[in-house]
């Protein structure tokens, strides 16, 4: 008979819990709680997992190992042929739709892609890629999501903080999703951004319905008018069971994220200036780069750094066998993908920014640098985000000047970037330069 999986003993399941759990559940997984990010920054929690996961191998071996956790079996994915094989092993067995992803985003997006198993994920999948136009490097909306970032980004002046950015990035992602008519309701987005709160606890927060159902019928009507050029005018008919408009919220969700990375790499830009002249001289010559491949692998490398998502989980659907030995059906498997990110005993550049990396290759290797995720279950709006934030950044440096607060310039010019980076206490400096 198969021997079962290692087991930490407790006082290493503990020390993982400790090192590489608890800072994703207290930083916010759906929606990040600034005081906690901002306590993570000070602790430089990030720079625990990677060394708490490296004495794990030491001591179990480079296959998952089981942690000593309440509630259900729970493993903790140490090696990087593991990571690949979860995901491209995803959907069956290894269920992207887990017991607490299904208890945390059921609080705005019960219908939703995330959350939905065999037979019916392949046609919810199917619904987003075709509305995303997955398999194709430039949505077919191009035009009118560049026009939104466009003219949002040229009202940008003075120094902002993340509040600040973060609702002009929305007012472009209401345009970009669901119409111009959509630019300035940011009660759509408070009411979202309560239940991502509520999320964040999973099924300890009760079902706030009477909030979910506002925000649905806040959502609807622009679903309905589906504004020519928008997102939600690609969705294809669907019928009530593969609820297009159910799919609507994940897509804001992801958008934030995307202006989190964003963020960030406009302060990275703004306090390493030999990284902002190679997207000016992108954006000044777009014959030559059309997809700004320079901004969008800067972008890819800040979501490398400090990743958005920050840990995948795959829950297994029947019993798994590995070289360790087996998993019981039910197991949940976590990577954390900052320990793969930011292995610096694996990778020369760890905690560098080295946008190359996705230019030359390099990214492609066998070690997992994920920053979409990978497998069947890759983010289907990959290309979307590249081609908005892409923009974003190109238009950002050719036409101001970037600053930003004195902390976080020192803490991003030191030879090693700091491995949690708090977002929200970022202040930036956007100074329009001379057109000629």
């Amino acid at each position: 008979m198969a021997t079962q999986l290692p087991t930490a003993s407790i006082i290493d399941s503990a020390r993982a819990a400790r090192d590489v759990l608890l800072p994703v559940v207290a930083q916010g997984a759906i929606l990040r709680r600034p005081l906690w990010t901002g306590f993570a920054e000070r602790i430089a929690a990030d720079d625990r997992a990677p060394r708490r996961v490296r004495a794990l191998r030491r001591k179990y071996g480079d296959g998952p190992v089981l942690l000593r956790l309440p509630l259900r079996p729970f493993a903790l994915v140490l090696g990087p042929a593991d990571v690949r094989r979860i995901l491209d092993e995803t959907p069956e067995p290894f269920s992207a739709a887990t017991t607490e992803k299904v208890a945390a985003l059921n609080h705005f997006q019960p219908h939703g892609l995330l959350v939905t198993d065999p037979p019916l994920r392949a046609a919810r999948r199917d619904l987003n890629e075709q509305a995303l136009d997955t398999h194709r490097p430039v949505h077919r909306h191009a035009d009118t999501m560049l026009a939104a970032i466009t003219e949002e980004f040229g009202s940008l002046y003075g120094t902002l903080g993340w509040d600040d950015f973060r609702a002009l990035w929305y007012r472009a992602v209401r345009r970009i999703v669901l119409g111009d008519a959509a630019r300035d309701d940011d009660e759509l987005i408070r009411l979202l951004d309560g239940l991502r709160g509520n999320a964040n606890w999973a099924e300890f927060h009760h079902s706030d319905d009477r909030r979910r159902h506002s925000f649905e019928q806040q959502l609807a009507p622009y679903v309905e008018a589906a504004a020519p050029g928008s997102l939600v005018s690609a969705l294809p008919p669907a019928d009530g069971v593969l609820d297009a408009a159910g799919q609507v919220p994940q897509w804001l969700f992801a958008f934030d994220a995307a202006g989190i990375a964003l963020w960030r790499l406009l302060a990275v830009l703004a306090a390493r200036p030999e990284f902002a002249e190679p997207v000016r001289e992108e954006a000044e010559h777009p014959d030559r780069s059309p997809l700004l491949a320079y901004a969008g692998a800067a972008l890819q490398e800040s979501v490398r750094l400090w990743p958005t998502t920050l840990v995948i989980l795959r829950e297994a659907r029947q019993e798994t066998r590995w070289n360790g030995g087996t998993a019981p059906a039910g197991t949940e498997f976590a990577i954390v993908s900052s320990v793969f990110h930011r292995d610096d005993e694996a990778l020369d550049f760890a905690n560098s920014f080295a946008p190359e990396i996705w230019l030359d290759g390099r990214s492609d290797g066998d070690w997992p640098l994920i920053p979409f995720s990978a497998g069947p279950a890759v983010c289907p709006g990959r290309n979307v985000v590249l081609l908005t934030t892409s923009a974003a950044t190109s238009h950002a440096v050719a036409h101001y000047d970037l600053d930003v607060d004195p902390a976080t310039r020192h803490a991003l010019t030191q030879p090693k970037l700091p491995a949690t980076f708090d977002h929200t206490s970022v202040r930036l400096g956007f100074w329009p330069r001379s057109q000629g």
